[in-house]
């Protein structure tokens, strides 16, 4: 009776075994890969952020300010809420959320353009792209 019961567990063992390789081998699963461009993080100094601190005009008729408090910096457009944001050199600013990203370039001592995209936090909003000005420091 122990034979028949160790031989019927090692059929069901190969079956099972045989069916896994066979079924195994034809299929595949593809997973799609969001490839991302990876901006690597860099620290500011208080005298590299002064050049960017401060108010800028949006095209969009919004204002943009730009500040610091402490090690933390800050961006806020409009009315919305201030929200911190990260710097990755050249000018390059995004919230960690993906909300928002800029990009400042300084033309000459006074004179700042770039752009700006956004995605206001209200959930009927539409995203926001506008070119920036200096307005003031």
């Amino acid at each position: 009776m122990k034979r028949y019961f160790a031989a019927a567990g090692l059929f069901v063992l190969s079956a099972t075994a045989a069916a896994q390789s066979s079924t195994g081998a034809d299929q595949s699963v593809v997973v799609p890969a969001q490839k991302q461009m990876q901006l690597e993080r860099k620290l500011i100094s208080p005298q590299e952020f002064y050049q960017y601190q401060g108010s800028y005009a949006l095209s969009n008729g919004q204002t943009l300010t730009l500040s610091r408090k402490a090690v933390r910096l800050y961006a806020q457009i409009g009315q919305q809420p201030r929200q911190e944001v990260q710097w990755f050199g050249d000018g390059r600013f995004s919230a960690a959320d993906g909300s928002l990203a800029m990009k400042i370039v300084w033309i000459d001592d006074d004179t700042a353009t770039g752009d700006l995209n956004y995605m206001p936090s209200m959930a009927d909003a539409q995203p926001v792209h506008a070119s920036l000005s200096l307005a003031s420091r």
